[in-house]
């Protein structure tokens, strides 16, 4: 008769399972919290080669929980058994996390625990002695003291260490596994953290939480800063599959999406996000959705195949780091979720994300608008700093050479504003423009305003207007609002442009901003009855504002549909 395996090539099959290792070190963490543990320490002991490159010669995994029996100990190392198999009350279910996790990376495993008021058990699995034979049963836990530098991680009356050595699948250097874990631990671990008080050190140095909201601030390792602005939480019921449900299963569960827009001074301009600031808080890696098991996050990063989930947008961007999505759901979801038997990704079903991207893309668009009227606001600031430092009398802007054209180019004579003083009209908007000018900074405008028949100016206000001219007298001032998101789109363009942007893009961009200008130009002219009487006034006043107000309706939708073709 045949073995059903032939235990060495299975076991090097096993081994080769779709781990990392950070996510390996989580199914010890796991099994740590599944025993009440609060307190989960890490230890590594290393060796330096050459160039620097340290490898682990031991890495153990220790915990104040309640320690294993000998029945349990006993069994904990074979594959598929577990204590809590298919519970979905924890975070394990499966029972082949621990040890194929362990076997990933190396190849003997070593377990000491001890229940409250009982004795140090211990029991060991060895890849070297089952392959020549030596070794074909998990051996039975018998007592044995901690080894001396390990003796001083449980310090309560029950706990357990595990003990990885015989190190041969190491791919990094110690130093950036362990740094990497660090992040890794602290959002998976972040409710455990803050809500069960478990501490988790990785060689002495406490685990800081990670939430990728930046709401909960925490334990973490800037509890200083401003919070993000949470959303109010969406919630709908999903059904509960009945083909691997556990007894007494609801019919359906609830699925929790929390959404957030970071704050404000984390993202002052476009780019922010690469600062060694931001880099330190995570922010470069914060693109995408959170997907949390019972609390414990199983899946981080830009879910799969999201362009066709419905309509929306295609794709997550740069952008989309600056807003935080966390996705809740209740173990008896697994199957709806798509969660792997090592916990390590969770890809909702279709149904299910074309659910999830139609709720959560109303926020994501509100949240993207703001951000970007943020960076338009603040690279005008910036622009009217530079202005005034190479003493433009803060106009900001380079739009000399179209008031030179104006300047140079015969036309007629105004006549909205014949027959006014200049020097009043000018006063008079130059007053308006409040404290931001000093006397001599006033006095300077009105000889650039004397001077041309056109100047140009760049300023920020509330409003559908995108633009407002002022007739002085002879002389015109154009204030361009800043705010108005078709300036910001046009002046974003030509940033990129200055940078490292794809011109045929710019290209083609900048002429459906050209046409939609004057498409919303003739909207506007539509609004008025041929009929209808009014001063020259009143009627530019309204055709201002209708144009922009059609302009900013034309460009808001120009901007989804950019983002849908992305």
């Amino acid at each position: 008769m045949a073995q059903i395996f032939k235990d060495s090539n299975a076991i090097d099959s096993l081994r080769n399972s779709d781990f990392d290792a950070v996510s390996a070190y989580g199914e010890v963490i796991d099994n740590a919290i599944e025993a009440n543990a609060k307190n989960i320490c890490i230890r590594s002991f290393q060796k330096e080669g050459k160039r620097g490159y340290c490898r682990f010669e031991r890495l153990a995994f220790a915990d104040d929980g309640e320690g294993m029996d000998e029945g349990t100990l006993g069994n904990c190392m074979t594959i598929g058994w577990s204590s809590r198999y298919n519970s979905r009350d924890g975070i394990g279910r499966f029972g082949v996390g621990m040890t194929m996790a362990a076997i990933h990376e190396c190849k003997r495993v070593e377990a000491y625990s001890k229940r409250k008021g009982g004795d140090w058990l211990y029991t060991f699995l060895d890849l070297d002695e089952i392959s020549v034979g030596k070794m074909d049963e998990i051996p039975a836990p018998s007592k044995k003291r901690l080894p001396k530098d390990l003796a001083d991680l449980v310090t309560g009356d029950s706990g357990t260490i595990i003990v990885w050595s015989k190190y041969d699948r190491q791919n990094e250097n110690a130093s950036k596994l362990l740094e990497e874990a660090k992040t890794w631990m602290g959002r998976t671990y972040r409710y455990f953290i803050w809500d069960k008080n478990v501490t988790i050190k990785i060689d002495d140095n406490v685990v800081k939480a990670v939430d990728p909201l930046y709401v909960r601030l925490e334990k973490t390792e800037f509890p200083s800063d401003t919070p993000g602005t949470e959303y109010e939480t969406i919630k709908f019921d999903w059904p509960v599959d009945a083909f691997d449900a556990p007894d007494h299963a609801p019919k359906e569960s609830t699925v929790s999406i929390k959404l957030s827009l970071l704050p404000e001074e984390l993202r002052p301009i476009q780019g922010s996000g690469d600062s060694n600031a931001m880099k330190q808080r995570q922010m470069h890696r914060n693109e995408g959705v959170s997907i949390l098991r019972n609390n414990r996050e199983v899946y981080y990063g830009h879910i799969p195949y999201w362009a066709a989930a419905g309509p929306g947008w295609s794709h997550f961007e740069n952008i989309d780091r600056w807003w935080g999505c966390e996705i809740h759901f209740d173990a008896v979801l697994d199957r709806a979720f798509e969660v792997k038997n090592i916990k390590r990704g969770a890809v909702p079903s279709k149904q299910l994300k074309e659910q999830i991207k139609e709720l959560i893309q109303p926020t994501r668009d509100t949240c993207l608008e703001e951000v970007r009227k943020v960076w338009a606001a603040n690279k005008q600031k910036k622009r009217e700093e530079q202005a005034h430092k190479e003493d433009k009398v803060k106009r900001a802007g380079d739009h000399e050479r179209a008031e030179q054209v104006a300047k140079t180019t015969p036309t007629d004579s105004n006549v909205i504003d014949e027959g006014k003083d200049f020097d009043n009209e000018a006063n008079e908007f130059i007053k308006k423009l409040g404290d931001q000018y000093d006397d001599e900074q006033k006095a300077a405008l009105k000889t650039i305003f004397s001077a041309q028949p056109f100047s140009i100016m760049e300023q920020t206000w509330a409003g559908p207007q995108f633009f407002e001219s002022h007739h002085l007298g002879g002389k015109s001032v154009l204030d361009f609002n800043m705010r108005h998101s078709f300036f910001e789109i046009v002046y974003g363009i030509i940033a990129d442009l200055e940078g490292d942007g794809d011109p045929y893009v710019a290209a083609k961009d900048l002429k459906d901003l050209l046409d939609l200008l004057l498409i919303a130009y003739a909207k506007a002219e539509t609004r008025f009855a041929s009929a209808e009487e009014m001063d020259a006034e009143t009627f530019l006043e309204m055709l201002r504002s209708n144009w922009g107000q059609y302009l900013m309706s034309y460009v808001k939708t120009w901007s989804k549909a950019r983002m849908e073709e992305s």
